[in-house]
């Protein structure tokens, strides 16, 4: 008796462990069917060996200023206003692979009506210190071009100075919006510390000779990584830092008109500039910075052989929303034939630092004796990245 019950509980326990081992196979697919796969723990638990990797997603970016100036007809004359900028920027940036980027950027000015394509650049990062970027984009050269207007104190780009009808350019060699078509090899060293630019271009003209471009910078404080670049950081960080920049274009100056209706022959152009920018941490919550660069050009084309600026500006700690900065900006342009100089003096309320500012201003300009000019620059930035 007791050797049956013995095997009657063997036989109940493997019918028992039968049952569980069938509960636990996948129910099986319908007659006509193909069969359902069994899971794989391992092969579910990680993606096959041929899969891409997540990239990050598209960065949008939108930036917006809005400037009016009080100026009458008569430059000297400070009569009447107007409306003299709309000026946007849309940004995208996206990674196509963990190694190559996409850049594509386009502004637009609302008083001209137009839009224009900016950036377009196709940049391979092969390693902190190695990019290759390619297509149109930003001229390596001094540090003014690299921030542009909504990464720099003053409302207006240095160099560029005008009173009615007549304007002098003493700035590098660019194109629209500080931009070109060519490619520039770059690198950050030492987690930005140091950083190299050698760029070509063409503008697209195959009858022109390649505009060489190259730039390097040193921060003694602070590091600077990145392609773009700042001429103040509201107060995010202190910066001890020099760049020294060339250009050169094989007949790139304009040749001089002769009488009678000929043209001497184009000469080279050359530009040498070195830029120093120094911003300091003062008390709680205020800095304080100064900027200056020297440029020097060789070429018919500009009436402007040597030029200079040098600007001071301090941010008080907060009050109410944001931080006041008072700011001054001194240029001068001289040449064989001429003298020009300019005075900014600029308040700024940065309620965000660059994301958004409000400034208002008084500029002087003076291109000759009889040329001067006198105005009030009010003026409004935003920025959504």
């Amino acid at each position: 008796m007791s050797k049956l019950l013995s095997v009657s509980a063997s036989l109940a326990l493997q019918v028992a462990e039968m049952s569980r081992a069938r509960a636990a196979e996948p129910p099986a697919a319908p007659v006509g069917s193909a069969a359902a796969p069994t899971p794989s723990p391992a092969r579910d638990a990680a993606p096959p060996a041929t899969s891409p990797e997540p990239l990050p997603p598209i960065d949008v970016g939108a930036w917006l200023r809005v400037g009016a100036r009080v100026q009458g007809t008569d430059p000297k004359g400070l009569d009447d206003q107007s409306i003299d900028t709309i000026y946007a920027q849309l940004h995208t940036l996206a990674r196509v692979h963990r190694q190559v980027s996409l850049t594509l950027n386009l502004n637009a000015n609302g008083l001209a009506k137009s839009v224009n394509l900016m950036d377009a650049i196709i940049g391979f990062d092969f390693a902190d210190p190695i990019h290759l970027w390619l297509g149109q984009l930003l001229v390596p050269v001094d540090r003014s071009t690299a921030a542009g207007p909504f990464f720099m104190i003053p409302w207006n780009y240095p160099g560029l100075l005008s009173v009615g009808a007549t304007r002098v350019v003493m700035t590098p060699k660019t194109g629209p919006s500080g931009r070109n078509a060519g490619g520039v090899v770059w690198g950050d060293v030492a987690g930005g510390a140091f950083k190299y630019f050698a760029g070509a271009f063409d503008s697209g003209d195959i009858t022109q000779s390649p505009l060489y471009s190259a730039r390097l910078a040193v921060d003694f404080i602070g590091k600077e990584p990145g392609f773009w670049g700042n001429s103040t950081y509201f107060g995010r960080k202190t910066v001890v830092a020099l760049g020294v920049a060339a250009q050169f274009q094989r007949r790139g100056s304009a040749a001089l008109a002769l009488p009678p209706a000929t043209a001497s022959p184009a000469d080279n152009y050359r530009e040498l500039s070195v830029d120093g920018l120094a911003e300091l941490l003062v008390g709680p919550g205020g800095w304080m910075t100064g900027e200056a660069a020297y440029y020097h050009f060789a070429g018919a084309n500009n009436a402007v052989k040597d030029a200079f600026f040098v600007l001071a500006a301090i941010a008080s700690p907060r009050l109410g929303w944001g931080n006041v900065q008072p700011m001054i900006r001194y240029q001068v342009g001289k040449g064989p034939q001429v003298k020009v100089w300019s005075v900014d003096a600029f308040v700024s309320y940065l309620i965000t630092g660059s994301i958004l500012r409000a400034t208002l201003g008084f500029q002087r300009v003076h291109l000759d004796k009889e040329t001067t000019g006198n105005a009030i620059q009010l003026g409004v930035q935003a920025i959504y990245f």
